[in-house]
Formats: structure tokens, sequence, C-alpha cells
């Protein structure tokens, strides 16, 4: 007679404490992400497109399954993005992960999505700066310095041997506040400046990280970005003008169909033809850069393949720990 298979794991919720106290590091997350994408090339996972729900103007409410079973993964992120809050001292963006046992569906995991949030997307444009970037890259700048501007800095920190970065906001506070929290932890000087126009001239990475606008407010200007640099779009097409973003000589994302499926409900505009998605990248399907000279840039729109990834791997640090409040099923 065959064995009984063991039960699933006993159903229980991380908070976002207990997700950052099991937490692994930039360089593990990114390794992470990268087992996924091998795993899309070879076309063994499912991520279907995001859908979602608009319950006020300006806000929106996505809901964003993944499978990926090689590496034990399977879930949906249910993920609210409301601006809005800001004005109210809320997080602008908050959310949930929900883990299904693999062999038998059931749920086992609820988690907190905002550490994973902040940190899958960090991890995306690094493993996408593998490719896109030069790799003697030192100088960082960011704009937008909110959730997503700590995690890029913890993550590109960890990838690249920075030298000098800048950050900018439109409240010079909190570019201050990022400067002086971050800078030990980066280990070089970060430089709050008041102008959007230094955190991208001269720059060898550059990530922008404001507000998503469905119409971009296009501050950043053609001749900016330096030949060779590299730029990840977090906040979509949002910062630049359709002529800075004309001067790309290489623009790759994290899934066409998804950015297909963006373009078809009225997004990028703008945005220049794109060929190539982390999945080719990592594969070698398509090579990434291929002069020091090209600019390059991601627009990653975020998947639930790296939500449910890096959660996967939260849940199993967390179990191992003993944390976590364990749910009636």
């Amino acid at each position: 007679m065959g064995s009984t298979p063991p039960p699933p794991p006993r159903l229980h919720y991380l908070s976002d404490a207990e997700v950052r106290a099991a937490a692994p590091g930039p360089r593990e997350v990114v390794e992470l992400l990268t087992r996924a994408f091998e795993e899309r090339a070879a076309g063994r996972t499912e991520v279907p497109p995001k859908d979602g729900v608009h319950p006020v103007p300006g806000a929106l409410l996505h809901a964003m399954p993944a499978s990926a079973p090689a590496l034990g993964a399977v879930g949906v992120k249910w993920i609210a993005a409301y601006p809005g809050n800001r004005a109210r001292e809320l997080p602008a963006v908050s959310g949930l992960v929900v883990l299904n046992d693999p062999d038998t569906g059931l749920p086992v995991t609820v988690m907190d999505a905002a550490w994973i949030t902040a940190i899958r997307t960090a991890a995306a444009s690094v493993l996408s700066a593998r490719f896109l970037a030069r790799r003697e890259a030192a100088s960082l700048g960011i704009l937008g310095c909110g959730v997503q501007a700590r995690a890029h800095l913890a993550a590109f920190a960890s990838a690249f041997r920075l030298q000098r970065v800048r950050v900018h906001d439109r409240h010079p506070e909190r570019a201050r506040a990022l400067a002086e929290e971050m800078e030990a932890l980066v280990g070089c000087h970060i430089g709050p400046v008041g102008q959007v126009r230094d955190v991208v001239e001269g720059m060898d990475l550059v990530v922008t990280c404001g507000a998503i606008q469905r119409v971009p407010s296009g501050v950043v200007q053609a001749a900016w970005l330096a030949p060779g640099a590299f730029a990840s779009l977090v906040d979509f097409d949002s910062a630049w003008t359709a002529a800075a973003l004309r001067e790309l000589d290489l623009l790759a994302t994290d899934d066409l169909p998804q950015l297909e499926r963006f373009r078809e409900a009225g997004w990028f505009r703008d945005l220049p033809a794109v060929s190539v998605d982390l999945a080719a990248l990592v594969s070698g399907r398509i090579p990434g850069r291929t002069s020091a000279a090209q600019r390059t840039a991601a627009c990653n729109l975020g998947l639930a393949l790296e939500d449910v990834v890096v959660a996967g791997e939260v849940d199993r640090r967390a179990r191992q720990r003993g944390l976590g409040t364990p749910l009636l099923r």
C-alpha cells in the first residue's frame, strides 16, 4: 500500500512585521526571480493578466494569480492602490497574498503584501539591470522618495558598487529623510537634489518611482539620460516625455502579453515598441545590452509570478521560525 501524502501546512496569517522578520535579502530575492523567469521561459508557469475594479477615480484593486509548480508556488495577490490615501496618512498601496497548497489547492497562508510588493519590484529592476546596465555602473539617481525608493536603494546597493547616489522628491523633506535613513546601508553619500534633471543627467542608473499616472507628467526630458545609462521605469512612463522615451535604444518589460493588455486599455500611449521581456533575457534567447553606448530601460509592470515565488520563500522561513498566527479553516 502506498503511503498517505502529508497534510498541507496549517493555515496561518503573517503580519507585515512577521513578513519582514522572515524576509530574504535583496540578493536572494533577485535569485528567486531569476529561477521564476527561467520557469516562465520554459513555459512552466501560469500568469494571467491582472484584472481589477476601480471603486473611486484614480484608484484600483487588482487580482493577481500565478502558479509556478516547479517552485512550489501558487497563489494570488489582492492589491489596492489608492493615491488619495496619502492625504489621510494611510498607505497608498496595501494588500494581501494568499498562498495555496499546490497539491490540494487548500489555502495555507495569508500574508501582508506590503514588503513583498516593494522588494519584488526592486528585485525585478535589478534583474533587468543585470542584462541591460553596464557592469561598472556606479552612480544611481532616484526620482520619488517613497517605499519603492528605499527598496530600490537597498537592492541596487547589493548588486552594484555604488559611489554616488542622488535623490529627488517634490517634497524636499522626503528626499532628506531618505538620504539620512539609507546612507549607512548604501555605503556611499546620498545627495538630495532640488531638480529632476540632477537625478537623471550623467547617472549610470536611474529609477523613476513616483505615482503611476495614466496621462504622463513628462518631467524627464530628452537628452538627459546619458549614453550607456540604464533606467527602470517603476512608475511606468509617467515621468518621461515622449521625446525622452524615443531616445531609448533598447526597452524591455517583465511580460510582453501583459504590457499589450495595458496598451489596449489606454496606457503607454507614448511608449515605443517593446520587443524583449525578462524571460527572454534570463534564458539567453534574446541578448540584452550589446554596446556600451546604448541607452536601455526596463518598464516592468509587476507580475504575480514574482509575488507568489517571493511569498513562498517568506512563508517557508516563517514556518521554520515559528512565526504566524493560526487561522481556523
